[in-house]
């Protein structure tokens, strides 16, 4: 297939022999040059990201994969469980198969998987979850100024920085990719 025409984000692909999900991807054509694409690779095995720019013309063989709905169990030592709630199929994947939003996995909430040739490659998060804060100081008055946070801990024991005016019991929406704060839920 034709890289500039055929490649999107979140496609998985086979590149050097392995697979990639494609996690960032921005065309770019350069006046009477010919066009390109800037792209972040993640390796669906290692979970290592790297940045490959793909020239008009250059070649990637695209990869089918099956793409369902899965409910998080639980997590023990190096394993995280999941059941497909249509089948009840359960299936373990490795914790650091799961990039860094690993933490953010909620009991009973639903999450996408992708299964190659009877294996599965990959868990995603939502881009957005809505977690309750179970653990956060008290905001100090006075302290407001310029863009004042203060470390809590959500329901699932990630630590997040919020802005000062969230307390405990509060539900707030959490940005999964880039760790942030969005809003209250």
């Amino acid at each position: 297939m034709a890289i500039t025409s055929n490649i999107f984000l979140g496609q998985t692909v086979k590149y050097n022999n392995e697979l990639y999900t494609i996690i960032e991807c921005q065309f770019a054509a350069m006046g009477k040059g010919s066009s390109f694409k800037r792209t972040r690779l993640r390796n669906i095995v290692t979970g290592k990201v790297i940045p490959i720019t793909f020239k008009d013309g250059d070649t990637v063989d695209e990869v089918e994969v099956d793409k369902f709905n899965v409910q998080y169990l639980y997590t023990d030592q190096n394993k995280a469980y999941f059941m497909n709630p249509i089948s009840f199929e359960q299936f373990d994947f490795p914790v650091d198969g799961i990039p860094s939003e690993a933490d953010f996995l909620h009991v009973d909430a639903i999450y996408m998987a992708s299964r190659f040739e009877e294996n599965i490659i990959s868990i995603v998060l939502p881009m957005k979850i809505t977690l309750e804060v179970i653990e956060a100081p008290d905001g100090v008055k006075g302290d407001t100024a310029g863009n004042a946070t203060k470390e809590v801990i959500v329901e699932t024991g990630a630590k997040m920085q919020v802005p000062l005016f969230v307390k405990r019991g509060d539900k707030i929406i959490i940005n999964t990719e880039s760790r942030s704060y969005v809003s209250k839920g």
